[in-house]
């Protein structure tokens, strides 16, 4: 069955709004295979349907919520990918510590760049080691005054997270 060009930019709208494939095809009364035909078309004519689904989460959620979100997705993936290394030891004890190294450092250099893009998340995780810090100075050093110095910083909580975590 033919479609028009009208309920191909429907099923694209719909997907590039949020909803799945699959999903996008059935709620413009579209077969599924039709819908990752036109996808795959679209984007080898260079108009990417997942840029531009990407492009809009990012422009709707903000650089920083972006940033979490594919932090984590890295973060399971991380987690279940170390596990089965881990469990499969037909790899052998070599080349399973080579790969959980290269898996380290990718997290590693993800958490890097996700600090980049989270510069407010990074200052406010800052500030709060510090809060950290000093008060295991208060407590080893002035313990008279470890209560009223926790009830400041108590008090400080919001103005803490205005102060360093703007735009969170």
């Amino acid at each position: 069955m033919a479609h028009d060009h009208e309920t191909r930019r429907r099923v694209r709208a719909s997907y590039v709004q949020g909803l799945p494939l699959t999903t996008a095809a059935e709620a413009n009364k579209v077969r599924y295979a039709t819908a990752r035909n036109w996808k795959r078309m679209d984007a080898e004519q260079g108009a990417d349907w997942d840029l531009a689904r990407n492009a809009r989460r990012l422009s709707s959620s903000g650089i920083e919520a972006f940033a979490n979100q594919v932090l984590d997705g890295l973060a399971e993936e991380f987690t279940a990918t170390l596990a089965t290394l881990k469990a499969d030891k037909s790899l052998g004890p070599q080349l399973r510590t080579q790969m959980m190294v290269q898996l380290s450092d990718a997290y590693s250099k993800a958490l890097a760049a996700s600090t980049r893009a989270m510069p407010n998340a990074n200052r406010l995780a800052v500030a709060m080691e510090v809060i950290k810090f000093l008060s295991g100075q208060v407590a080893e050093k002035a313990p008279t005054i470890r209560a009223e110095f926790v009830r400041v910083v108590e008090g400080a909580g919001d103005a803490l997270v205005a102060e360093f975590g703007s735009g969170l």
